[in-house]
């Protein structure tokens, strides 16, 4: 059963990885967030003042 310990190795390989990368994709993931709810907002501020 060397299964489970080559999973465990390619997840603390991916866990090493990630750590490492994840100050690198944060700025990312938050300038996509503000852009996907800034979006969201001028469509509705839209819908409404088409009324």
């Amino acid at each position: 059963m060397s299964f489970n310990v080559d999973m465990n190795a390619v997840y603390q390989q991916f866990a090493n990885v990630f750590g490492s990368l994840a100050p690198l994709l944060w700025p990312f993931i938050g300038v996509l967030l503000a852009l996907f709810v800034f979006g969201g907002l001028i469509t509705i501020f839209k819908h409404y003042g088409q009324r």
